[in-house]
């Protein structure tokens, strides 16, 4: 066993930091995804997350987390209606061009093969999975809201490699 040159995180409860926390969770492998919607002009917004889970089968409902300052939240909010495009380790660019904040909505489809879902909301081709929800409750959580969704409807494409966030590098999983 190798010895790791890793510093060590020592802090109580009433003293921790955001940055901290981030460190510490980023020893958790997550999924990438994008989520997306439409703003009042139906046109599509998105953004990169990695903070997606399964709550309940039955009924099955998902959640997202997204900060409350998110161009993406207001608009997904509003709609009362979202989509989530689960991405192939072959899409780092698309979830590199989703996560950056300088480039628009706009720019962010426009280089990218999308669908409308049954819903109207946008969902990305050649990703492992899409799921289209509505708007089944939205918690305020600290400084994000969890947005629960209810699937309406879903696709996978079936087996294939996941993109994947560790350690603020994105990489996929061999099989």
């Amino acid at each position: 066993m190798r010895d790791l040159d890793m510093t060590i995180l020592d802090a109580s409860a009433d003293s921790v930091t955001g940055n901290q926390l981030r460190a510490a969770a980023s020893h958790f492998p997550t999924g990438v995804a994008i989520v997306s919607s439409v703003d009042n002009n139906n046109e599509p917004v998105g953004c990169t997350i990695s903070s997606f889970l399964s709550v309940s089968l039955e009924p099955p409902i998902v959640a997202v987390s997204l900060g409350q300052t998110t161009s993406t939240v207001s608009h997904l909010i509003a709609a009362g209606k979202f989509g989530i495009s689960v991405l192939s380790s072959s899409q780092g660019g698309i979830a590199a061009v989703f996560a950056d904040r300088e480039v628009d909505h706009y720019e962010r489809f426009a280089g990218v093969r999308w669908r409308p879902g049954r819903s109207g909301v946008p969902l990305l081709d050649n990703g492992l999975s899409s799921l289209e929800c509505v708007v089944h409750d939205v918690i305020p959580t600290g400084d994000h809201l969890l947005i629960l969704g209810h699937v309406q409807a879903l696709f996978a494409s079936g087996w294939g490699s996941p993109l994947v966030h560790h350690q603020g590098t994105l990489g996929s999983l061999k099989r």
